[in-house]
């Protein structure tokens, strides 16, 4: 195998991805309820409030009445505004996406006409930017353009070892209270190794352990880069870097920051009263215009078309003083600041290009494509890879791609070239009964709660429906649910509120879990993809396969468990039918784990 080889390899699966979107996500189709259901597209949605945001670009506030449950829907994702009648469309971008809610921005200069109509939708587009970036860092890798770029790929690839792990001795901590697996860990981060690899669950404080990090880092003069797959996980991190009282700029999608992040970032920064009174004169100058091209009605003549489209050059002319403008402010600030962050593709803006960054750090790594972390990690010499390889792995839409290694991410790749790794060992989310599986079965039960016990009885239990006849059906849209398990759930949702002030109700399936928002409306409710990254005080997990034959589908994904298994602070209840799930080997290991903590029910024992 040669680095030639696998760049290749990644390139052609990066193709087949960019097909399948483009087959899938570009469908002349008008079955759009088919469509929705295939989670393509939101149809149809209702505009609340429209607004112009940053850099004068129309910004949408909507709503709709129906479950999202498709991964792909994320903040930052390339979308088209459509109109079903006309077949008109305007491209944009998603600024976030909450439960019946979201924002989007539109990539023009105004509202488009169509707006008004009621039969308009928000559909996927390729992601064409994220794709030529990929294709491009990994074109750089093969020509070796950055020598030490593709060490690390070689490295991350088994083609060459990775020189032995070496270490720094911490005199005085900026956080006292590390536990001695985090200490370790940032110890090897500063020592003198091109990749370090910070593993374990949610709930280990990987953040926590990587701002001591960057905080060592900072003292010693480095200039770091830091980013994620997802515009949350980069928040976080940009929370915790802020509290630690560092000084940080916030790339990337940034609309719908946090309040105590967005003077952090471009837009913020560009409020400041001075620089903000000189951009509100422009854009006030930009709105008369756009007023003014918006007294021409839809038909008009030559002469009148060619007045609107001069307005809207003067529009385009102001837009292009405002950027420069802000680029010039922004480029100042960006040189003074210790920490830059941003998701990777948020990263690739040239006002950092002549930036020398030390460190590259990638938080969530293992749910970020392998090729996008690339595009992130050119950006400095040495890097840090933190996630959890044994949660979800980055969503790929070709099956293809995904069954020949496009959804292996980098972090994951490391762990199959048997890189060195540094396990955060002590697990503070959750007491010992609900983390004991997972540390059983995927950390070599080198994990330990930080907790002894969690207030409650029976802090993990499992019913079992076996003998129940609660059989799966299939729905109109292809999703299974399982109604007689909700019925049970229903039954016991009273006694479990008066104990737990808030509880999330999860299950793989999205038909389940759309049948429980109908069902518990006052409860939290999301497939388990949907809920990676949160918690929880309880959780009750829906499994809902339950034949004869013992398919149980998806669910062979132990990965996907792992996450469910992992979201609850005090009590876990999973309902699933073991005569189902028995057949497989992992569902068996966690009944008999179940059974030796004396968390096993049957059902029989709530029916009646």
């Amino acid at each position: 195998m040669t680095t030639a080889d696998e760049i290749q390899r990644l390139r052609g699966l990066l193709k087949i991805e960019q097909h399948e979107q483009e087959q899938k996500w570009l469908s002349k189709g008008s079955d759009y309820k088919q469509l929705r259901s295939e989670g393509v597209l939101l149809y149809p949605i209702h505009v609340n409030k429209r607004r112009f945001g940053f850099a004068d670009y129309p910004v949408l506030e909507l709503s709709f009445s129906y479950t999202i449950s498709n991964p792909s829907f994320r903040s930052g994702v390339p979308v088209a505004l459509f109109d079903a009648e006309s077949g008109e469309h305007v491209n944009g971008s998603l600024i976030s996406l909450s439960e019946y809610r979201g924002e989007v921005i539109l990539y023009t200069h105004d509202f488009p006409d169509f707006i008004e109509n009621k039969n308009i939708g928000i559909r996927l587009t390729p992601d064409t930017k994220s794709f030529d970036q990929m294709h491009g860092i990994l074109k750089r890798i093969e020509k070796n353009e950055n020598p030490s770029l593709s060490k690390k790929f070689e490295i991350i690839h088994g083609i060459q070892p990775l020189p032995y792990s070496t270490k720094v001795e911490v005199k005085t901590w900026m956080n006292k209270a590390l536990n001695a697996s985090q200490k370790s860990a940032v110890e090897h981060i500063l020592g003198e190794q091109l990749i370090t690899i910070v593993h374990g669950p949610p709930g280990t404080g990987k953040t926590t352990t990587l701002i001591e990090a960057i905080h060592q880092l900072v003292n010693q003069d480095k200039k770091i880069v830091v980013a994620a797959p997802s515009n949350t996980a980069v928040d976080h991190l940009a929370e915790g870097l802020l509290k630690s009282e560092l000084k940080i700029i916030r790339l990337g999608n940034t609309l719908k920051a946090k309040e105590s992040i967005w003077k952090y970032t471009p837009e913020g920064i560009l409020s400041q009263p001075d620089l903000a009174k000189q951009l509100k004169k422009l854009r006030i100058r930009a709105d008369e215009y756009r007023r003014m091209a918006g007294q021409y009605k839809r038909q008009f003549g030559k002469e009148e078309r060619e007045q609107r489209n001069l307005l809207h050059k003067e529009v385009k002319a102001i837009r292009g003083e405002i950027q420069q403008l802000s680029e010039l402010y922004l480029h100042r600030e960006l040189k003074e600041a210790q920490v830059v962050l941003g998701t990777p593709i948020g990263l690739r803006d040239k006002l950092i290009y002549d930036i020398d960054f030390d460190y590259f750090f990638l938080d969530e790594a293992a749910q970020c494509l392998e090729p996008l972390a690339w595009v992130g990690a050119d950006l400095a010499e040495k890097m840090v890879l933190a996630g959890d390889p044994f949660q979800l792995p980055p969503t790929v839409l070709s099956e293809k791609s995904e069954k020949e290694g496009l959804s292996i991410s980098m972090l994951e790749q490391a762990f199959n070239s048997n890189l060195d790794k540094h396990l955060l060992a002590i697990q503070y989310r959750m007491p010992p009964e609900i983390i004991g599986f997972s540390s059983q079965y995927f950390y070599d039960n080198a994990l330990k709660s930080f907790k002894e016990n969690s207030g409650v009885e029976d802090p993990l239990v499992f019913i079992d429906t076996a003998g129940a006849d609660f059989v799966e059906t299939k729905g109109d849209d292809g999703s299974i649910h399982n109604g007689q398990e909700l019925e049970v759930i229903h039954k016991l949702l009273p006694e479990w509120k008066t104990e737990f002030k808030s509880i999330s109700f999860i299950s793989p399936y999205a038909g389940q879990v759309a049948r429980a928002h109908n069902l518990f409306p006052d409860i939290r409710t999301s497939t388990i993809d949907s809920y990676q990254g949160q918690e929880d005080e309880m959780i009750i997990l829906s499994l809902v396969r339950s034949n004869q034959n013992g398919t149980i589908g998806f669910l062979k994904d132990y990965r996907r468990m792992n996450v469910a298994l992992t979201r609850a602070q005090r009590k876990l209840v999973v309902i699933g039918d073991s005569a189902t799930l028995g057949n497989d080997d992992f569902y068996q290991q966690f009944l008999d784990y179940v059974e030796g903590i004396n968390g096993y029910k049957s059902v029989f024992e709530f029916l009646y």
